[in-house]
């Protein structure tokens, strides 16, 4: 669950200069490791940077509120990057060596356990949150609230800076019981996402597409404009790249408020979802070429990539997926490659090519007639009922996790969820 802070000055001030700390620590840490290899061939672990902790609190007096487990989350951070450099040279990928960072880039910091801080939730909307302990600790108000009731437990709390505002990222231990989802109907659905419509429903029914980056782009547009005309560096050029930054989160948060509140719907009134996989990456591909063999219409595809990227097709599958499973609700993806949708008739299920002007789903061989996406999400529906002929949504493995420190203070839960 993400919250989002409101500190007074002080308390802004006080915590930006705690990331300013953190900073210190982290690029610290790299400095050490890297000249330790190229000084003497040895190679510090973690766990040799850990242990140096006391004596940089006792000679650094202004660490000590910073609270041990956040300190060494820092350095796990690191230590991590380094994993990660590892792991892609012996996959033979692009490296990547980590880079020392500016305070002002510096996200944020972490708590890994359940020390250091509390979440206390206060009427309906609101509540804060109080970082340290003893006279020193600050009680910070924040916006949100989680589904979930007394029976979450916070687990660990990321403090996150971004275009100016704070926010408090919360893990919470869920039993399996809280996370269900009510579901109060049982209707089987296919979905076609598109540009024209966001979402065409095999039954004719659509939701239209917000567009939310192409209603401002004139906005951005004046912004970038007013940016170009000024010195770089400057307070005026600053204050512009922050209401730039600004817009863009704002189209952030209402294209994800808008995915979270259809993706809810269809789970609650639906027992079977079918669509396709999609995979927006390759979608939004580039047609530049290179310099031997240039792309062709190589604007024209920059903006249809712009709308593909704003319609969020990826985020809308990867709600699905999780909130399908909190309300027992079957997700059915079906292979594009082997089931082609578009191109496949509903009602013969023969193959009809179609170029994307095409609009109109008219087969030749048995006269079924229908617009081209709700055609799709018939076809796809179709799959899902019959087995053998698709891929049905399957598990796929979690991310790197991040690694904390275990807790002593508690047993536990039966699930892990981060909303």
């Amino acid at each position: 669950m993400t919250f989002k802070l409101y500190p007074n000055a002080r308390e802004s001030d006080r915590l930006a200069g705690w990331v300013r700390l953190h900073c210190e620590l982290y690029n610290a840490a790299l400095a050490e490791r890297i000249d330790a290899y190229r000084k003497a061939g040895k190679s510090i672990s973690y766990f040799d940077q850990q242990n140096v902790l006391p004596e940089i609190k006792a000679d650094r007096p202004e660490f000590v509120e910073l609270g041990s487990h956040a300190l060494q989350q820092t350095l796990r951070r690191l230590d991590l990057a380094f994993q990660a450099f590892f792991r892609r040279i012996r996959a033979g990928q692009t490296p990547g060596f980590p880079r020392f960072k500016a305070s002002k880039r510096f996200s944020g910091f972490c708590y890994p356990d359940p020390v250091g801080w509390k979440l206390h939730q206060q009427g309906q909307r609101g509540g804060t949150l109080r970082l340290g302990s003893g006279k020193g600790a600050m009680m910070i108000r924040l916006r949100g609230r989680h589904r979930f009731g007394a029976q979450a437990k916070p687990n660990d709390l990321t403090i996150i800076r971004k275009n100016g505002e704070w926010f408090a990222s919360v893990t919470l231990r869920v039993p399996e019981a809280a996370c269900a989802r009510a579901r109060h109907d049982h209707q089987h659905r296919g979905v076609d996402f598109g540009l024209t419509d966001w979402a065409t429903f095999d039954n004719g029914e659509t939701i239209a597409n917000p567009r939310w980056t192409r209603n401002e782009l004139p906005r951005l547009a004046d912004l970038q404009r007013q940016r170009a005309r000024k010195k770089i560096g400057s307070l005026r050029y600053k204050r512009l790249n922050l209401q730039a930054a600004q817009l863009h989160a704002r189209i952030g948060n209402r294209r994800r408020d808008f995915v979270h509140q259809k993706t809810s719907m269809l789970v609650r009134t639906c027992a079977v979802i079918a669509t396709e996989e999609l995979t927006p990456k390759n979608m939004s591909r580039s047609a530049r070429g290179t310099v031997e063999s240039p792309g062709r219409r190589v604007r024209q595809k920059a903006g249809l990539n712009r709308e593909i990227l704003s319609a969020a097709f990826g985020m809308a599958h990867q709600m699905l997926s999780y909130k399908a499973v909190e309300a027992g609700t079957r997700l059915h993806l079906a292979n594009t490659r082997q089931l082609k949708p578009s191109q496949r008739c509903a009602g013969c299920w023969a193959i009809i090519p179609k170029t994307l002007g095409q609009r109109v789903h008219m087969c030749s061989q048995c006269g079924h007639t229908m617009q081209r996406d709700q055609n799709s999400a018939l076809v796809v529906l179709i799959d899902a009922h019959t087995p053998g002929t698709g891929v049905a949504a399957k598990p796929r493995p979690l991310g790197r996790k991040r690694a904390k420190s275990k807790s002593m203070t508690r047993e536990p839960p039966a699930t892990t969820v981060k909303v």
